[in-house]
């Protein structure tokens, strides 16, 4: 009788040993969760849920750009967006829902507010550009992310090389403008931005100031209507203006990036494959 009192009481110890220990788990899961949870809360984006952004500037760059700035609820926060992502933006327009990619042109590293530099395009195309357009300050912009499948590690090649098209600047400018204020960065970096006429050029002047500042940045413009006495590229990239002003393959150290419309993005792929690089040294955005 009194061995079996003893098991008894042993099996019991041991039942509540193991209760404390799974109620003790539990507890502690349901912590992290909630700290998850709590930390996710904090961050501006979501890569799934969609957020409101209230907009709190607009300027007319050109006769066809605008820059939106939109605020974040944390004046002191960033908007934590890694190098080489991407947002989507969503909205109603004419009872259908559009969304689009941007990539913000405000620096990484600013708080409070992220900026957008978008090109209006006339009816049919263009409806969430036109959408965008509309708002008024104090408007509300549903945004998630980050998206997007490069990523971008200090110094991962010794030179990057950049194909731009148009509105295809944006991602690359977030690139140029991280690495070259980054004092541990040493990448070179190779521009070529192509576009219709001057006055169609995004971010010209602020290009063309990092070039002067910085050694280790070379940007050319290829204009298909160029103006009279026009010193760069005309018509569209080509082979030739690639070899000049990005060179040929170095494989492992250089990486060419390019962005445009689809029939550009086309185009320069079968252009750098032919010249040798390999698919691990392109990058369409």
């Amino acid at each position: 009788m009194d061995n079996l009192k003893q098991l008894v009481s042993l099996g019991s110890s041991s039942n509540a040993v193991v209760f404390s220990l799974l109620l003790g788990m539990l507890l502690g899961a349901a912590s992290y969760i909630g700290f998850q949870r709590r930390k996710k809360s904090k961050e501006p984006l979501d890569p799934v849920e969609y957020r409101e952004f209230p907009l709190i500037d607009k300027t007319i760059v050109s006769h066809n750009t605008r820059k939106f700035r939109f605020a974040l609820a944390d004046s002191e926060a960033t908007l934590n967006l890694p190098l080489g992502k991407h947002v989507y933006v969503k909205a109603e327009v004419d009872n259908k829902e559009v969304s689009r990619p941007y990539t913000p042109i405000s620096p990484k590293e600013t708080k409070g507010y992220f900026e957008l530099l978008i090109k209006v395009y006339p009816a049919p195309y263009g409806t969430m550009s036109r959408y965008l357009d509309s708002l008024k300050c104090g408007d509300s912009l549903l945004v998630r992310g980050p998206k997007g499948k490069f990523t971008y590690a200090r110094n991962m090649r010794k030179c990057l090389g950049m194909i731009a098209g148009g509105t295809g600047i944006t991602p690359m400018y977030q690139l140029i403008q991280a690495i070259l204020n980054d004092p541990q960065e040493s990448t070179s970096i190779r521009l070529i931005f192509a576009n219709v006429t001057v006055d169609d050029i995004l971010l010209k002047d602020e290009l063309e100031s990092f070039a002067k500042k910085h050694p280790r940045f070379q940007v050319f413009f290829v204009l298909n209507q160029p103006p009279e006495n026009w010193q760069q590229g005309v018509g569209f990239v080509s082979r030739q203006h690639i070899e000049q002003h990005i060179g040929m393959p170095q494989r492992g150290e250089k990486m060419v990036l390019h962005c445009g419309p689809p029939p550009m993005n086309k185009a320069m792929r079968s252009i750098l494959l032919e010249m040798g690089y390999e698919e691990d040294d392109l990058f369409k955005f």
